[in-house]
């Protein structure tokens, strides 16, 4: 969605009492902090930071940051520089040090780590729950069996327990199952958009919809029935998982056409579609 990270925002803040330790070593809390984690020895080079793993509390988790970053590709030695006498964060345009030049180069190194490079459009035709679910559903984090199976929580079997043949992962539930792939097929024969039979996650499945060739409100109802589908997708997930019901393929491909309708009508600025017409995807009147 393009809201930052509250943990990279957390480094960030953390990262720097680092900055301020070397920036006022006269301050008395500094010079508490280093006579507590390295003791004054005029002999031996004074560390970057100052830290005693065995005294537990909040500079432990301070000095951590040296490790949480250089996971992500950052390394606070090569960043937090000293020059003329002045420490600073060696990327800070304006060389000093800021939070939010600290906070862009972790942003930047996730990214380049392949941590998350989606950027998500909310579509405000969709409804709030549905948007929610398909940003969550592209980064690959809803509570499949497989996700589930990985947080500790033990299950029965992580089979999807709608075709009864592969592991139940996120990119399984909404298009690698036969029952969701058969939903696609005949949802995307409904816009008229031929199938990619090479799609194998959601991510790639949303760019090629939005690479189509169209207008701006023809491919926000596009999306639109897209994100209805991964709705009513999960939710007959859910009615398999935890009632039994299983619901047909064509149940499915109705309630999609119905929900996207429904959000049309209601959410959209659009001038109201006739059922009609949005049945057989006669959009023309819309555009």
């Amino acid at each position: 969605m393009g809201v930052g990270s509250i943990q990279h925002f957390n480094y960030a803040m953390l990262v720097k009492w680092w900055w301020r330790f070397k920036a006022e070593p006269n301050q008395l809390w500094a010079q508490v902090v280093a006579s507590i984690h390295c003791g004054y020895n005029i002999n031996s080079p004074a560390p970057l930071f100052p830290l005693k793993r065995s005294i537990p509390g909040v500079w432990k988790d301070v000095g951590s940051m040296e490790v949480a970053l250089r996971k992500a590709g950052i390394f606070i030695s090569d960043y937090l520089v000293e020059v003329d006498g002045v420490w600073k964060w060696r990327s800070d345009p304006f060389g000093s040090f800021s939070v939010k030049q600290v906070r862009a180069d972790i942003e930047s190194a996730a990214v380049e780590a392949g941590d998350s490079d989606l950027v998500f459009e909310w579509n405000n035709w969709v409804t709030p729950k549905a948007n929610y679910l398909l940003w969550r559903a592209l980064l690959g984090k809803v509570a499949s069996k497989v996700g589930l199976v990985h947080r500790g929580i033990a299950l029965a079997d992580s089979v999807c327990s709608r075709c009864g043949i592969a592991e139940e992962d996120p990119d399984h539930i909404f298009i690698n199952c036969l029952w969701s792939r058969c939903i696609w097929w005949n949802i995307m024969a409904w816009i008229r958009i031929k199938f990619p039979l090479d799609v194998s996650n959601l991510k790639d499945l949303f760019s090629y919809i939005k690479s189509n060739p169209g207008g701006r409100v023809w491919k926000r109802c596009v999306n639109l029935i897209a994100s209805a589908t991964v709705w009513c997708i999960w939710k007959a997930r859910n009615k398999k998982v935890f009632e039994g019901v299983f619901i047909p393929v064509s149940s499915v491909v109705d309630q999609i056409k119905e929900e996207s309708f429904g959000w049309a009508c209601s959410r959209s600025s659009l001038r109201r579609p006739v059922w009609g017409n949005w049945k057989s995807f006669d959009v023309i009147g819309l555009l």
